[in-house]
């Protein structure tokens, strides 16, 4: 996002209306981004998975009439609205912080993802013109830029170097229903993973584990019965077919934790016996 003046990250994205999405055919979908008081607008190439998250906050953001644009007054259908009301930045930071805190990854700031997605794209070879152009930083070159908004050379360099940064990330993991939908086992998949009592769970490799993992079988006030005899083998088999693809990509913490689950599981199954 830009930091045109006056105009941080949060307000182009709260200014975000829910025709901000243009589909150019052989051009990729981009991103309308109003320019606060200039009354224009930049844009920004999006890949899939960008597209993907709008498309689900379009389709559950709650419906209302349109609402008086803060600037301008003219009625504006923003993209982020509860109850009819559009959000404000305050309870946008306070989203973000819970995110934040469930991830571990302690207090992280919209100018601060801003600047991660910038210095991966850099750290991948992305050009600063491009850069510049993605980001919408002010220069000399505004009138040209503006003249140019859908520039191919723009697209490919964004496409090229967030692949590139996608692959040294880690790509993420399919969900489920894309999963059974092409018939893959998930136990298969090349993620961390997690069998639930009531699914599973998939992370990218980069993530790690998730702390929580397991934490109820390990835990001294987990009780069972002979009842459940059958979900714990099924549990303790899924966790022995884990430890073994995870032996067969290296990943030893992730062998040693699969391994600690089936000796838990053989404790509580020999007690329930």
């Amino acid at each position: 996002m830009s930091t045109t003046r006056g105009q941080g990250p949060i307000g182009e994205l709260l200014d975000l209306e829910l025709d901000a999405v243009i589909d150019l055919p052989g051009a990729g979908s981009w991103l309308k981004v109003p320019l606060g008081k200039l009354e224009t607008e930049r844009m920004v190439p999006i890949d899939a998975d960008i597209l993907t998250l709008l498309d689900r906050i379009t389709t559950t953001r709650t419906p209302g009439r349109p609402i008086p644009h803060p600037r301008t007054g003219k009625p504006a259908d923003f993209l982020f609205t509860d109850h009819g009301h559009r959000i404000g930045s305050n309870r946008l930071r306070h989203v973000l912080n819970q995110a934040t805190q469930t991830a571990q990854i302690g207090h992280v700031t919209p100018h601060q993802l801003r600047h991660t997605y910038a210095t991966a794209l850099v750290n991948a070879g992305v050009s600063l013109q491009a850069l510049m152009v993605i980001l919408g930083h002010s220069s000399a070159e505004m009138s040209l830029r503006y003249g140019r908004l859908f520039d191919s050379t723009v697209r490919d360099e964004y496409e090229r170097a967030l692949d590139l940064a996608k692959q040294r990330i880690g790509a993420l993991p399919a969900t489920p229903a894309e999963d059974l939908d092409d018939g893959v086992d998930w136990r298969t998949t090349p993620t961390i993973k997690t069998a639930l009592a009531g699914g599973y769970c998939l992370r990218a490799p980069a993530q790690g584990a998730c702390s929580y993992a397991n934490i109820c079988e390990n835990c001294t006030s987990f009780h069972t019965t002979r009842t459940y005899l059958p979900v714990l083998q099924a549990q303790r088999d899924d966790a022995r077919t884990l430890a073994d693809d995870a032996q067969s990509r290296g990943w030893d913490p992730e062998t040693e934790r699969h391994l600690r689950l089936i000796n838990r599981l053989n404790t509580l199954m020999d007690h329930i016996a």
